[in-house]
């Protein structure tokens, strides 16, 4: 029961990876080092303290696993969650056998070497002591044990058949027509394209234009002469998932409904599916990763409508 790499970062946050601009270089007259206070508290939650020195593990830890310029906001807001996690897991008596967690503390520890040289230093000048290591690296580990008792068998089934094609390696072909939206708050810009491509939908469907000449006439996407065709793929492939997530749901030579994205205001056609051919037993540990996270969401969700979160700095944006 090893904590992966992938895992140390979970470990600091259990979130996605939220970059933030890389800040402009500091004149030499502004260089002077500062010295932090790593006993400082940030936040309570439920009257428990996340300090300065929480906030710098974390930083450290997703440095280490690629991200350079961590943005403080969505980290604090990881380390919150991990509080009520923490004190939610204890409540369920939730407990990790002391030989797995010293043998992922050793690991964790190595990764650190290599990465930055001495633990035992680079931690105790981030004012991270050894318990609170091991209560970091606890963490999902504790909840994995959790999610193992929640998420049984014929859960993870029940999700294969129900996102079977999301899943197997099913591959789609499909075609759309994209209207740009100069500013998608727009809410009346926004419906004007919804409506205009819902004739454009309905002409098509009359049989009064096709859809590569309703693409090459009005579409603002790259492929337009070529009937809008978008690049074959899996449902988490080539194509952006926010295209395949309202595409793949259609039947062949189905056109949607007016859907938005980031890219603009869009109507699609799948126009060939082809089956996968992955099994279950090949995307179980996917499904299970699928199901921990939308426990763990869940879980946030109830503790934090009853949590007392109280800020001791000004709440970074």
């Amino acid at each position: 029961m090893f904590i992966s790499r992938r895992s140390f970062l979970i470990v600091s946050s259990l979130a996605l990876v939220v970059c933030s601009p890389a800040p402009a270089p500091l004149s030499a007259a502004n260089q002077a080092p500062t010295i932090k206070d790593t006993t400082k508290v940030l936040v309570t939650v439920n009257g428990q303290p996340v300090t300065q020195a929480d906030l710098d593990f974390a930083t450290l830890s997703r440095k280490m696993a690629g991200d350079q310029n961590p943005a403080p906001a969505p980290l604090l807001e990881s380390l919150i969650n991990q509080r009520l996690i923490q004190d939610f897991l204890a409540d369920k008596k939730i407990t990790v056998p002391a030989e797995v967690l010293d043998q992922n503390v050793s690991r964790i520890r190595s990764i650190i070497r290599k990465k930055e040289g001495d633990p035992d230093q680079t931690l105790s000048e981030l004012g991270f002591p050894p318990e609170k290591l091991r209560a970091a690296i606890e963490l999902p580990l504790a909840w994995n044990i959790f999610a193992g008792s929640q998420i049984t068998p014929e859960k993870i089934q029940k999700y294969f058949e129900t996102h079977r094609e999301e899943l197997d390696g099913t591959r789609i072909e499909a075609s759309h027509i994209l209207l740009k939206l100069e500013d998608p708050s727009n809410q009346e810009a926004v419906d004007k394209a919804k409506a205009q491509l819902a004739d454009i939908r309905k002409q098509i469907m009359d049989g009064k234009l096709t859809f590569a000449a309703a693409a090459a006439q009005y579409s603002a996407a790259p492929s337009k002469q070529d009937g809008g065709k978008l690049v074959p793929s899996a449902y988490r492939g080539k194509m952006p998932l926010v295209l395949t997530q309202n595409i793949f749901p259609l039947e062949e030579g189905a056109i949607s409904e007016p859907f938005q994205t980031p890219f603009g205001i869009h109507i699609a056609r799948l126009n060939k599916k082809h089956p996968g051919q992955f099994s279950l037993e090949d995307v179980r540990s996917e499904i299970y990763r699928s199901l921990s996270r939308s426990l763990w969401d869940k879980t946030i969700q109830s503790l934090r409508s009853s949590a007392k979160i109280d800020w001791k700095t000004d709440r970074p944006s």
